[in-house]
């Protein structure tokens, strides 16, 4: 079957490409949304008060020496505030902690009050989930409308619960057949 192919710009599509095109953002998000993601949920305890948020873009940038880097919206309030922090902790969710993904993904509210939590030196971490990692912040940097905070890997925990999957605009599950 031959791919659908969806036209990025308002550029002829038949037209060979000798610069980048203005691509439509909605484009770009429908594209992407057929790769799927892991869920995370950033945490940092800053001034005496726990903050988070939920990001689905997440990578590992280096192994030696590990590196995990993430992104969020330049303009997110939280990722201001998590900026200000030394160490912040990266929860990858576990497929039973939507309540968790949809809580830390609102502005306001008590964020802390779903989910239940453990602390790595004094920063909250998600119990139950795939991985945490407690990273010192290394870097911020600008990538188009989004920030990035690459992390130093202080610690890491794992556990054999399976990973929430964003897919396609919703939270999702593995399959049992993907995980052989």
């Amino acid at each position: 079957m031959a791919p659908t192919h969806h036209p990025t710009s308002s550029s002829d599509a038949g037209s060979p490409r000798t610069h980048i095109a203005s691509i439509d953002s909605t484009v770009m998000r429908r594209a992407m949304g057929r790769v799927p993601t892991s869920v995370a949920v950033v945490t940092a305890q800053c001034d005496g008060e726990p903050i988070g948020m939920t990001v689905g873009s997440l990578t590992l940038v280096s192994l030696d020496p590990p590196l995990v880097a993430f992104f969020a919206f330049a303009g997110s309030s939280t990722f201001a505030r998590i900026r200000d922090c030394e160490r912040f902790c990266i929860n990858v969710l576990a497929e039973d902690q939507h309540e968790v993904c949809f809580g830390f993904a609102t502005l306001d509210g008590a964020k802390f009050d779903v989910g239940e939590w453990d602390y790595h030196d004094g920063i909250p971490a998600v119990r139950g989930a795939v991985t945490t990692v407690l990273c010192e912040q290394d870097h911020i940097f600008e990538t188009g409308d989004h920030l990035g905070m690459l992390g130093k890997v202080m610690n890491v925990d794992f556990s054999d619960n399976r990973p929430l999957v964003y897919y396609r605009g919703q939270t999702s599950q593995l399959d049992d057949q993907s995980l052989r």
